[in-house]
């Protein structure tokens, strides 16, 4: 007798449950508005300095707080209830972004305050984010989990470039300040959506008889030694210590590379948003866990030529075309991976390895950034991005080579299933 497995749906499936479409409705917006907010902190600490190091450092603050808290975080979302978490760290959130627009529209903003801003919206993004990607199982059943991970995928990470483009052009019209209202007010939507979600109660799990930091050693073990898991974080961290730190410096580059000011950051983020969107939409209505560890190895190639074009060109609309691209990959990156990983990983292991995901995947842009802001004071923005896409050739070529054993595994997973 032969078993058909449901039909896939597709994002429509994963949409049909209550709890999913009123996350998902929330949770977007939100994530793209943090984003949007850290974009205008780059440009106003650009504005306020004129330096790549200030902006390499506004971006480590920002972004480390999610290497120093991530284990801790990823073993509060495997111990305590996840959507009570999320409505008490959201509410913090709100708070945190309030503060930082009062402040603003005060005028009493400067490069310290600015620097604390960026550092407590990090720690804020740090304790939520395992938490955030752990709940997709509690939102849908089995058969619709592969579409609802990967928007949950696409949302993370077409957030990261969607939120820039969607700030750049409020910057551009309106001011920073109309930015840091903004966001404010999508954090404040994201709270009220966490309250109409209705999810069981986490099933009680047996206590494991060690300590805080066993657990969370455990859990790091767990990912290390799993034939798709390790593999899959190493090229994480490889693509955004060596890709993402573009990002960060895109005011210089659209300031003191192209001459186009905030105008041409707007183009530039837009551009780039728009690549995001198009490759994460399509992943998560996809729907499929099969053939992404090929896209990943693909998506990677593409972000090391995107760095060496980005940064060998002197005309501005060739720019805008590589960010598209950058766009592209980007969001494939980390939208593929997020799906391989959230895909074979054991429920009560599901926090911390979320957890060391948004440690590789942040903490290696935060450190590039601080890195690459350094390298572009002493030898200029494009040198040291351009060097970053010669390197990454090497995580193409690690990916290349471990893409058939991930997609072994994850097709006897699917037949187990």
């Amino acid at each position: 007798m032969t078993i058909e497995r449901p039909k896939n749906r597709g994002l429509i499936g994963a949409f049909s449950h209550r709890n999913f479409a009123i996350f998902a409705i929330g949770n977007f917006p939100s994530q793209c508005g943090v984003w949007a907010q850290r974009l205008a902190i780059g440009w106003l600490t650009w504005e306020l300095t004129k330096s790549p190091w200030w902006l390499g450092v506004m971006g480590f603050a920002d972004l480390v707080p999610v290497v120093l808290l991530s284990p801790v975080s990823g073993y509060m979302a495997d111990r305590f209830e996840r959507i009570v978490m999320a409505r008490i760290i959201q509410s913090l959130n709100v708070i945190v972004t309030a503060l930082l627009m009062i402040t603003a529209y005060a005028g009493w903003l400067n490069i310290e305050l600015l620097l604390l801003f960026a550092f407590l919206t990090g720690v804020d993004h740090a304790l939520f984010q395992p938490i955030r990607s752990s709940l997709p199982p509690a939102l849908v059943p089995r058969e619709d989990l592969p579409a609802a991970i990967a928007f949950g995928g696409f949302t993370w990470n077409s957030a990261r470039v969607v939120g820039p483009a969607f700030g750049a052009a409020i910057l551009h019209y309106w001011g920073v300040n109309a930015v840091f209202l903004i966001n404010t007010v999508l954090y404040f939507w994201f709270f009220a959506a966490l309250w109409r979600v209705r999810i069981p109660p986490m099933p009680k799990r047996p206590a494991s008889g060690l300590s805080i930091m066993g657990d969370i050693i455990a859990g790091y073990r767990y990912a290390a030694s799993h034939p798709v898991i390790g593999p899959s974080l190493l090229i994480l961290f490889g693509s955004s210590f060596l890709t993402r730190p573009l990002v960060e410096l895109l005011p210089g580059f659209s300031s003191g590379i192209f001459g186009q000011g905030a105008g041409g950051l707007a183009i530039l983020t837009s551009a780039m948003g728009i690549g995001a969107v198009a490759a994460g939409f399509t992943i998560a209505q996809r729907g499929r866990f099969d053939g992404l560890a090929r896209i990943t190895a693909y998506a990677v190639l593409v972000g090391s030529i995107v760095l060496v074009v980005m940064t060998n060109t002197p005309h501005f609309y060739v720019a805008v075309i590589c960010m598209v691209f950058f766009g592209i990959q980007y969001s494939l990156v980390g939208t593929c991976i997020q799906s391989l990983v959230q895909a074979v990983a054991e429920e009560t292991m599901r926090g911390r390895v979320m957890a060391l995901y948004g440690l590789l995947w942040i903490g290696g842009a935060a450190i590039g950034s601080l890195v690459m802001g350094a390298l572009s004071e002493l030898f200029g923005l494009s040198k040291p991005i351009a060097i970053s896409g010669m390197v990454c050739l090497i995580v193409f070529l690690f990916a290349w080579r471990v893409k058939e054993p991930i997609e072994a595994f994850i097709a006897k997973q699917q037949e187990r299933d």
